[in-house]
């Protein structure tokens, strides 16, 4: 594993339970940034020098780096998710093989991806496969003109160490069908709630925190493990 990944991996931060209501303007981190944030975009990292991911604690990121900078770094030519807008930065999350990192980044580093306008509705295909963010799974299929999900979310993780966890992970399941409203689809089960917004190859899913056992959510950005059927 390389240096950087290394600083990604160390950088990552537990999935934590959601606030109900808005969230705070500073908010922006892994767990929070598929819940928490809005108009999903991407975008490419321009410029000269690595680009560190600012925090959102300690009155960051106006206090700017250092005092903000986190382990985790972006390179120019690299694609971000990105999210809100705060005084001039923006929160965006790089997505990578170890799942990715979250952070503020300076708005004038950051180049759109151009889209198509108006952008059209993806067709139900689209949203086909076999996503995955860690252990977390959803398989999306076409059933009836609808989408259907059926997935499985694990706390801390599926196969987590026996004498920290000796009775095995916390469980989240979903099993439920919708119809897309543009590139955004609302699946529901039973007391199980969850929004998934299809941004090119990512799909990025937040929930109501009632999807399973304790500290299990869905919550994350997906890429798919197999190509499409």
């Amino acid at each position: 594993m390389s240096l950087r990944s290394v600083f990604l991996l160390a950088a990552l931060l537990p999935v934590t339970a959601m606030a109900s209501g808005s969230a705070d303007d500073g908010s922006c981190r892994n767990g929070a940034f598929p819940s928490e944030q809005r108009g999903f975009a991407l975008a490419k990292v321009v410029g000269a020098s690595r680009l560190y991911l600012l925090s959102d604690t300690e009155g960051c990121p106006a206090r700017g780096e250092p005092a903000c900078r986190q382990r985790s770094y972006v390179v120019p030519g690299d694609t971000l998710i990105t999210g809100r807008d705060k005084d001039g930065y923006r929160c965006a999350f790089f997505p990578n093989k170890v799942g990715g990192s979250a952070g503020w980044v300076a708005s004038s580093r950051l180049q759109p991806q151009p889209q198509p306008l108006p952008l059209p509705a993806p067709a139900l295909q689209a949203w086909v496969g076999d996503w995955r963010d860690g252990d977390d799974q959803l398989v999306i299929g076409v059933r009836g003109g609808q989408l259907h999900v059926e997935g499985d979310a694990y706390w801390p993780s599926a196969n987590p160490d026996p004498e920290v966890r000796p009775y095995g992970p916390n469980m989240g399941q979903v099993d439920a069908l919708a119809a897309p409203t543009g590139n955004t689809v609302v699946f529901h089960d039973a007391t199980c709630t969850l929004r998934a917004h299809l941004l090119g190859d990512y799909l990025i899913v937040a929930d109501n925190s009632e999807c399973g056992g304790m500290n299990v959510r869905f919550n994350g950005v997906y890429r798919r493990a197999r190509p499409q059927r």
